[in-house]
């Protein structure tokens, strides 16, 4: 018999294709049909997008031996419950990374050039002479990115090489560091130099609300921010409060805390802020990549293989319930 696949949310064909040949392969229709406890009940894997994997239902999950995440993010997993059952977690951490990377210049480009508001007024039919939504050259201007991994990296390598910008970058883990970006030791040096900030980090406790108040006492108010990491990166009140107040220039978020934004969120209607609705890994290449990634790593375990990606590594010696 073939081992039970669930699949949360919608992946690329070319992710169902490789389940297919090996496993039963299922999609979950939603809560409203099954709750994600009991869909998983005789899962031995789960490939899962957005959907929240809590620890009881890890825990209820008897059967489960790898939950594969279709993206970089855990924080919507218990890992450690995971972990304490002996589930690997896995991730694909380089597989949108383009994507993202070229998401986060857009909204730089599009802020900088002031693309959003006219569009705004346009649609409202309240377009005002062109002198009004006057922007800046990038060339030559400082770009601190903030966190270098995959993303960060291509960003500021994107940024430097085709737009001429200075990068400097932020990241007390990033070891050897790349060449052609300048090390910053402390993030407020970054933020008192930086002309544009682009964010890159994971969410965890030490970059909840890195971006708040203090934070942005050090921001030049000529500087335009980029956030396509995690919404709580960002305090979203003191955001909109400095660019309210003139102490921001402007704003292109791709996240926010609570997804999917709505229309009367605080940042809506501000002044040169650009919102998307977390697309940046949304174009047929990422997609693809990533359902592949995903798709292998559960063939991989389910094979009594090694994961590329693990999560918690210590769950990979830990006897399966």
């Amino acid at each position: 018999m073939k081992p039970k696949v669930l699949v949360t949310e919608p992946i690329h064909q070319v992710g169902w294709n490789l389940l297919a040949a090996e496993t039963e392969a299922v999609a979950w229709a939603g809560p409203q049909a099954a709750p994600l406890a009991q869909a998983l009940e005789e899962a031995q894997g789960v490939i899962v997008r957005s959907a929240r994997l809590p620890g009881d239902v890890i825990r209820g999950a008897k059967q489960l031996r790898i939950i594969a995440k279709h993206g970089a993010g855990v924080e919507k997993i218990d890992v450690a419950a995971a972990t304490a059952c002996g589930v690997v977690v896995t991730s694909t951490p380089a597989a949108n990374a383009q994507s993202v990377a070229e998401l986060a210049l857009a909204l730089l480009l599009s802020v900088a050039r002031r693309i959003g508001e006219y569009t705004r007024d346009l649609t409202l039919g309240k377009p005002q002479l062109r002198q009004a939504y006057q922007g800046i050259e990038l060339q030559g201007r400082v770009l601190g990115v903030i966190g270098l991994g995959e993303i960060g990296l291509r960003v500021g390598r994107l940024a430097g090489g085709a737009l001429g910008m200075r990068v400097l970058a932020y990241d007390p883990y990033r070891d050897p560091w790349p060449e052609g970006i300048e090390r910053v030791r402390t993030l407020d040096v970054l933020l008192a130099e930086a002309d544009c900030l682009s964010i890159h980090v994971p969410l965890m406790e030490e970059t909840r609300k890195l971006i708040g108040p203090a934070a942005l006492a050090w921001v030049r108010p000529t500087c335009i921010l980029v956030n396509t990491s995690r919404g709580e990166v960002v305090d979203e009140a003191a955001l909109a409060e400095a660019i309210r107040g003139g102490r921001l220039a402007g704003a292109g978020l791709d996240v926010v805390v609570d997804e999917p934004i709505r229309p009367d969120h605080p940042l809506a209607g501000l002044p040169n802020v650009l919102l998307t609705p977390h697309l940046g890994s949304v174009t047929e290449d990422g997609l693809m990549r990533m359902a592949r990634a995903a798709a292998e790593e559960v063939l991989r375990v389910l094979q009594g293989e090694a994961p590329r990606y693990p999560v918690n590594p210590e769950a990979l010696v830990k006897p399966n319930r």
